[in-house]
């Protein structure tokens, strides 16, 4: 029987993952706030970042989705909605979401909020 996708993403290395956004939290305080990242900082604490990877790697379908897409079956809209929604439950377990890069929207990053009182810097 096949993983369900929750079970696929879990076994990504999800403490890594968590572990690179309070490195860059640590990173942007560090720089004076210069980082790219400047929405969701405030003097108490920064928004972390790591890229996951492109959603045409990492969905099942691969495939990024446009208004004018015809090459889409409803099997890989069903597909691809069951996966984003199980990306996104994890990403929640682990205090964080998911977004879309800003410059293309075909990246996927994980965030998490990092108070200052829980980096270890």
């Amino acid at each position: 029987m096949a993983a369900t996708y929750k079970a696929q993403i879990l076994r990504w290395d999800w403490a890594g993952i968590v572990r690179a956004t309070e490195n860059d939290a640590i990173e942007h305080i560090a720089s004076g706030g210069t980082s790219i990242c400047d929405e969701g900082c405030d003097d108490d604490g920064h928004v972390g970042s790591c890229y996951l990877g492109s959603v045409m790697s990492i969905y099942p379908s691969g495939k990024f989705y446009m208004p004018w897409t015809t090459n889409q079956t409803a099997k890989d809209v069903e597909r691809d909605s069951a996966f984003g929604e199980a990306l996104e439950a994890v990403a929640s377990a682990n205090d964080g979401w998911i977004e879309s890069g800003e410059g293309d929207p075909t990246d996927l990053y994980f965030r998490r909020y990092w108070p200052a009182r829980e980096r270890n810097d």
